[in-house]
């Protein structure tokens, strides 16, 4: 006998919830207070005899008898055929992580796991039921438990490999709770079954209790050349151009050859033969020339230039954007020295504009970084650098004697602005001493005072120079645009802004300050998501390698997203047998664990036996009433 209505528990629970009342109520009628009323003789010959104790104790096994009975029925016991089984409830976990998109030959490994499943579901009884899961960075149940052989059919084939990495512990954390629920009838076989591509190690405080584990490992090991880095960084300072940075990985027991590819969507910008040794790495560094596309990959291919380099081409290709300079803006007041600006031209992170004196108002400053000041020293409220400062009042710098000639000594070495710069040998036509305040730097002087001083109040910098570049050689030397970056350097930091950072897929990544929930984001292949809120900032989690495209308004930005897993790219994995684990090969049978328990045998409902417990409570109540009016018990 089975109970189909309630567990054992619920009916236990029932029973003496309902009994234990039933006794309460017993013992309470002993408490009763004993009160004589007028009427008390005609109740005494209407009632006859009163109950004794013992008649009282029948009649309490009598109301547990009848709430026995209530409860059973309430629970629908039914007979149960000695030879019909326990049916099976079982969760197939699939994954579908990268590596499971691994091809040999003309099938993949998730491919090779979808005939196991549907092989799985053709063995099922009528009363065994199934349910089917897809496990990469999380577990996503693509059907409840269900008898439905189309139905689970349908959903194995919908099941895709993506490039997000696996998460074997949220998956089995995940289909441990569907299995140990409450509503399951308590005498189910209960089984999970992971189908993957190597076998798993469960955290050992996981308690298992009546489900049995089973892990299917097929696809066989290869080897694998993957691209674990690919970086395109701008040249920092004033130099032109970019430089890529390709790491080449091979995952496998035998050495490689294979052919990097540089290239644009359309254009080919380098290749190079590489031969990478057995479970080795080999790194390669290019310069780009200015001028090329901003949207960059490196992809692996044989020898010869033609198909796949090996079954698993997800990181064969990566992908880099060119980072776009964002040149700062600096003012030059300037009556004209063409050294000064064509120097600060050729810095292409610069954006130089130039005015006469007579064209400059303080106000402009506001809208530039950095100023330079040439024969004129107004007070600026943004870094400045000062040549041929004049003997002014409002100057903040303080001039004095004028020097013929000058006679340098060595130049101070541990500034930023004078690092790695010799100006000992420099000719100056004349120049003016500088007053120096306290904090100042004296960076170049004779042997009168400072010639050249370097101020920092708070975070406003200056420079000044008493003497005009065009009255010295200064400017046909290398120092002097060199001077010009390490100034600028100083006064408003480096740009270090020379590339992307790393992103992968599966990756949390923050998108820019501009995008809101209005953007569109656009996927490699061609879907539009959103982004989502995480900690009041948008972020966007890609599931796929390639380039993102953000649209918003007129505004647009690339981002390039790699596939960067080394653990996803070892197609090798553990691959020991040993209890509830099983390799299995396409074209052989269903591993006989996975089938144990499946009835395919047709049986009859059991009849329902709740109807005959009510007639058998119906009779007994009619007996206590009959009992009760003849005084034949009570």
């Amino acid at each position: 006998m089975r109970f189909f209505g309630l567990t054992a528990t619920e009916f236990t629970l029932l029973f003496a919830g309902a009994a234990g009342l039933a006794v309460f109520f017993y013992l309470l009628s002993f408490r009763l207070r004993k009160l004589v009323v007028a009427t008390d003789p005609i109740w005494r010959q209407v009632v006859g005899r009163r109950r004794t104790p013992f008649r009282k104790l029948l009649a309490l096994l009598g109301q547990i008898l009848v709430l026995f009975l209530l409860s059973l029925a309430l629970a629908d016991p039914r007979i149960v055929p000695p030879e019909r089984k326990a049916a099976v409830a079982a969760v197939v976990v699939v994954d579908v992580s990268a590596s499971m998109g691994a091809r040999l030959r003309e099938s993949t490994r998730l491919d090779e796991a979808k005939g196991l499943v549907l092989a799985l579901i053709e063995q099922m009884g009528p009363r065994d039921s199934l349910m089917l899961m897809a496990m990469d960075d999380g577990c996503r149940p693509l059907t409840a438990f269900s008898s439905d052989t189309e139905e689970l059919d349908r959903a194995t084939d919908s099941l895709q490999s993506g490039g997000m990495p696996e998460n074997f512990d949220a998956a089995m954390n995940f289909a441990l709770s569907s299995l140990q629920r409450d509503g399951l009838p308590e005498d189910l076989r209960r089984r999970l079954v992971f189908v993957s591509d190597h076998f798993h190690k469960p955290e050992p405080s996981l308690d298992f209790g009546q489900v049995e584990l089973l892990q299917v490992a097929l696809g066989k090991p290869m080897g694998n050349l993957a691209l674990t880095a690919f970086d395109v960084r701008r040249r920092g300072g004033a130099a032109a151009g970019s430089e890529l940075f390709v790491e080449v990985s091979n995952h496998g027991a035998r050495d490689r050859f294979a052919k990097l590819s540089i290239h644009t969507e359309q254009d080919l910008l380098g290749e190079e033969q590489l031969s990478i040794k057995a479970r080795g790495r080999l790194s390669r560094s290019f310069f780009m020339e200015p001028g090329k596309a901003r949207r960059i990959m490196a992809t692996l291919t044989p020898k010869s230039g033609r198909g796949s380099v090996d079954g698993f081409v997800v990181d064969d290709r990566a992908f880099a954007v060119v980072p776009e300079r964002r040149a700062r803006r600096i003012l030059v007041v300037s009556p004209g020295n063409l050294y000064i600006e064509m120097a600060l031209k050729m810095d292409p992170s610069l954006d130089v504009q130039v005015i006469r004196p007579e064209q400059f108002q303080p106000g402009m400053l506001a809208n530039y970084q950095a100023a330079v000041f040439d024969g004129l020293c107004p007070v600026s409220s943004i870094p400045a650098l000062y040549f041929a400062v004049p003997d002014a009042s409002a100057c903040p710098f303080v001039v004095d004697a004028l020097v013929e000639k000058p006679r340098l000594l060595p130049m101070r070495g541990d500034h930023p602005v004078s690092q790695a710069l010799t100006l000992v040998d420099v000719q100056i036509r004349r120049a003016h001493r500088l007053k120096p305040q306290a904090g100042d730097v004296e960076l170049l002087a004779d042997e009168g005072g400072p010639l050249v001083i370097a101020r920092e109040e708070g975070s406003l910098r200056s420079l000044a120079f008493g003497f005009d570049v065009a009255e010295s050689d200064l400017p046909l030397r290398v120092a002097f645009p060199m001077l010009l970056h390490n100034t600028m350097v100083w006064f408003l930091g480096e740009d270090l802004d020379l590339g992307f950072d790393e992103n992968a897929v599966g990756r949390v990544l923050r998108l820019p300050d501009w995008v809101d929930e209005k953007t569109r984001i656009e996927t490699p292949d061609g879907q539009v998501v959103v982004a989502q809120a995480l900690g009041g900032r948008l972020m966007l989690r890609p599931r796929v390698p390639g380039f993102y495209k953000l649209h918003r308004g007129g505004r647009s930005q690339t981002m390039p997203v790699n596939f960067h897993n080394e653990r996803e790219s070892r197609l090798w994995g553990e691959r020991q047998p040993g209890p509830g684990r099983i390799l299995w090969a396409p074209g052989t049978d269903v591993p006989s664990a996975l089938v144990d328990g499946f009835d395919k045998r047709v049986f009859e409902h059991p009849p329902m036996q709740w109807p005959i417990i009510l007639l058998v409570i119906a009779w007994l109540l009619l007996f206590d009433w009959v009992f009760f009016c003849f005084r034949i018990l009570f």
